[in-house]
């Protein structure tokens, strides 16, 4: 009976056992076994896919770690900040593998020794340290310093100088190499922050102030070595002047003070237009039966300012401690020598003739012509460029050797000083007209003056000139330079021009004058004269009637295909007889 008793004990225990075990084995099956923790946090009884929650907080990933910037400053971080995350998915499959691995009998041991002693597991941790440079970079803003440069100032012409500051910046690289062993070990700690100190990039300035010193110490003397009668200078470049032209740069980490080129070379071209004297072209006569060019007056060599030269004079200059500099002028010589070769420049052949007639000119009107007509011979107009009239003209006045004339003014004729100077400039249109130039420029007459339809000038013909508004304009497009000869017939009276050059072949036609809207003049013009004798009439001027006068001029080339075709068109109003008369006479109504 006692052994069946004991039997019975025993199977009812075992039978517990047995339970219990299944009980136990049911509630854990799909979760972690009693008496594993995880950093001290008990995690037993929790499902791998569900205990993340009690993870959320952990005392590792709050411990601070506090960096260092010197005794006075610092910056308290935890790792969390630092890019350091739990995978608690990771963690707990961990925690969940505890008691579960190898044989059953082995896995029922390790139960039993969890239950009994337990296990603390560490946790799965992700690191980026990426985050941890982001931070460190962070704090870098506030740290780094720049560096302060040497600088130099003028405050008037006192020069300043400014010494250097030396900056600093947070070594990340080398702090991550510190921070790195502190992150593993997840414990509190501080860490001294790795600041490196960054020198400037420009040290020195007391030599560069030293020398502005020296260059405002007194005025900057500009001469000419060779100077002209006539010639301006010297220049004096006063302190306060020379303060605008220096500049301060930085060479091999030491500042240095020297010429600014630029301000320099803009003062230079401000006096460069005084010192600059135009070449003069040597005027010449064509001498057909040689073929060759003989001078009838000399050329001259012109002047310019070497403004780089001159610049570079001056920077030498100042660097060596010197305050008086000759300016660099170079020769600029004409475009026809006196020495030109009618061969080498091209004019060899008669291509154009105008001519005109002044009979019956009044003294006046005749000396007029013949000085005006002086201002052209032996003129050279370059290829491409555009003669003016005017220009070679100059001044029309009484100082200049002109005497009064009659001039056309309004209805009435009037005395002018320069009055026949529009026969030479008809002349001269007419030359080009025949010459096949383009004609730029060219007024008519209000009126028709009969002197330029002497021996069949033709109307039409014409071309007045008023400096500086009213010239005669045309332009050289050969490719061969034009010279211009002026000769003045003294018993015949007759003006011509000559245009040399090199003959390309070009042929010139004119059709007209075609004359249309011809006018009547209106009744004569009766004047008193107080300055007159008593009763006594003199006739002022003739009267004319008006018309249009159309002419066309066709230009062909070599080969007889047209080069080009143009008209002119003057339009002359009718001008009525007039008379003067002194007091007592009765003029007729």
């Amino acid at each position: 009976m006692g052994n069946r008793a004991l039997i019975l004990t025993l199977l009812v225990l075992v039978a517990l056992l047995v339970g219990s075990l299944l009980a136990f084995e049911v509630r854990y099956a799909n979760r972690i076994y009693p008496g594993v923790s995880i950093w001290g946090t008990d995690v037993g009884g929790l499902r791998p896919d569900g205990g993340a929650r009690r993870l959320a907080t952990m005392a590792g990933l709050e411990a601070p770690l506090v960096f260092l910037d010197g005794p006075g400053r610092h910056f308290v971080a935890r790792p969390s900040d630092l890019g350091f995350e739990l995978d608690p998915t990771s963690t707990l499959a961990r925690a969940y593998e505890l008691g579960r691995a190898g044989s059953e009998s082995l896995g029922w041991l390790a139960r039993v020794e969890l239950l009994a002693l337990g296990a603390d597991l560490p946790p799965v941790l992700t690191y980026d340290e990426e985050e941890t440079r982001r931070y460190l970079e962070t704090i870098a803003e506030e740290l780094d310093l720049e560096p302060k440069d040497a600088l130099l100032s003028f405050e008037g012409l006192t020069p300043v100088a400014e010494v250097a500051r030396p900056g600093r910046r947070l070594n990340v690289d080398a702090t991550l190499a510190l921070l790195r062993p502190a992150l593993v070990e997840l414990e509190p700690i501080r860490i001294e922050l790795v600041m490196e100190e960054v020198p400037p990039a420009v040290t020195g300035a007391e030599a560069a102030r030293s020398a502005a010193e020296d260059l405002l110490s007194g005025p900057l003397s500009l001469t000419l070595a060779d100077p002209r009668e006539g010639d301006p200078g010297p220049w004096e470049v006063l302190p306060e002047q020379l303060v605008e032209m220096l500049v301060v740069r930085a060479e091999e980490g030491v500042l240095r003070v020297g010429l600014d080129r630029a301000a320099m070379r803009l003062y230079l071209e401000k006096l460069g237009p005084a010192l600059e004297i135009e070449p003069v072209d040597a005027r010449f006569h064509f001498n057909e039966s040689m073929r060759s060019l003989e001078p009838i007056s000399g050329s001259t060599v012109g002047r310019s300012l070497d403004v780089e030269d001159s610049v570079d004079q001056i920077e030498a200059a100042l660097e060596a401690g010197e305050r008086h500099v000759s300016l660099a002028v170079e020769d600029v010589d004409p475009a026809y020598p006196d020495t030109a070769v009618a061969e080498e420049v091209g004019i060899t052949d008669l291509v154009a003739t105008g001519e005109s007639y002044f009979i019956g000119s009044p003294t006046g009107r005749d000396h007029n012509i013949r000085l005006a007509a002086t201002k052209f011979d032996g003129v050279v107009v370059p290829p491409g460029e555009t003669f003016s009239f005017n220009e070679y003209l100059g001044e029309v006045t009484a100082e200049a050797g002109y005497d009064e004339s009659f001039i056309t003014a309004g209805e009435q004729l009037a005395m002018g000083v320069g009055g026949g100077i529009c026969q030479v400039s008809t002349t001269a249109f007419r030359a080009a007209f025949w010459g096949g130039y383009p004609i730029t420029e060219r007024w008519y007459h209000g009126q028709r003056v009969s002197y330029y339809e002497l021996r069949g000038g033709g109307v039409g013909m014409d071309a007045t000139v008023y400096s500086p508004h009213v010239d005669l304009k045309f332009v050289n497009d050969r490719s061969a330079p034009l010279l211009i000869e002026t000769e003045v017939g003294e018993g015949t009276h007759q003006l011509v021009f000559r245009f040399y050059s090199t003959d390309d072949g070009r042929r010139v036609e004119m059709d007209g004058p075609v004359v249309t809207n011809e006018t009547e003049p209106g009744p004569p013009i009766y004047e008193l004269d107080e300055t007159m004798a008593p009763g006594t009439v003199t006739k002022w001027q003739s009267s004319v009637g008006g018309l249009t006068a159309t002419i066309e001029r066709t230009i062909y080339d070599r080969s007889g295909e047209v080069l080009d075709r143009d008209t002119f068109v003057s339009k002359y109003e009718p001008r009525r007889a007039a008379y003067h008369y002194g007091p007592g006479y009765q003029a007729p109504e």
